[in-house]
């Protein structure tokens, strides 16, 4: 084996270590965005088995949790936790009446769709007034993808084709027929992002930077506090306006 094949496999399991060790970070920083309180209903986008949502929540004594996701097993295993979910494509909307959440969360799920503007303008219609919204997503200008779009390749948080992950000689994995829902279609900058929810009405409260590429863990944390516009993801808390 070549040295140059070793030197590519080394880089590739050490950026896909860099990022579950990022999705752990990503995960602290959406538990802290969540306020204390005695009860809230919460509603989580892409809700998968729901254990997520669920050590999410733990600052709420007694959260109502309510659910939606695409895929029929993601729906059986949440309600399985107690959790009211509903089987759905969140595109054509969510099926929840106007005004009835406290609490809305969306991590690494707005990548993914194509309407970003119908997502926002729904989110908003089902918070209550006051109610807010935490969301994360991938990073366009981390710098690893500034690095990727440099050299001529596609950045590693996007993906061209459902055939195949093409594009990156160091991507994060090798997918074939990549399922639709897992395609990341559009991915944000912080100022993108913030945009997209001002315009829909929500107030940005705070924003975040989750981990540091390429450094590990105790110094990206601290990287990204200083730095979150270079952070492989980043994450919102808004709120809804009247």
């Amino acid at each position: 084996m070549s040295k140059r094949i070793l030197i590519a496999r080394f880089l590739n399991r050490y950026l896909n270590y860099l990022w579950s060790k990022s999705a752990e970070q990503n995960n602290r920083l959406l538990i802290s965005m969540i306020n204390r309180a005695n009860s809230a209903k919460v509603l989580d986008i892409g809700c998968d088995s729901g254990k997520l949502i669920i050590e999410r929540v733990q600052n709420i004594r007694k959260p109502q949790i309510y659910g939606i996701d695409i895929r029929s097993e993601a729906v059986s295993s949440s309600k399985k936790l107690g959790i009211k979910t509903k089987k759905g494509n969140v595109e054509r909307g969510l099926p929840f009446p106007s005004n009835f959440f406290d609490i809305v969360s969306a991590n690494q799920i707005i990548e993914h769709l194509v309407n970003v503007d119908r997502f926002a303008s729904e989110i908003y219609r089902v918070l209550k007034p006051n109610g807010y919204l935490i969301l994360s997503t991938e990073n366009l200008s981390s710098w690893h993808n500034i690095f990727a779009l440099i050299l001529g390749w596609q950045a590693f948080s996007q993906h061209i084709s459902q055939i195949k992950n093409i594009g990156n000689p160091f991507r994060l994995s090798d997918w074939e027929n990549i399922p639709a829902c897992f395609t990341h279609v559009k991915i944000f900058t912080p100022k993108g992002l913030k945009d997209l929810f001002k315009m829909h009405n929500f107030q940005i409260i705070d924003f975040f930077g989750a981990s540091y590429y390429p450094f590990p863990s105790l110094f990206s944390t601290f990287l990204a506090k200083i730095d979150p516009v270079h952070s492989p993801f980043i994450g919102i808390k808004a709120k809804k306006l009247k």
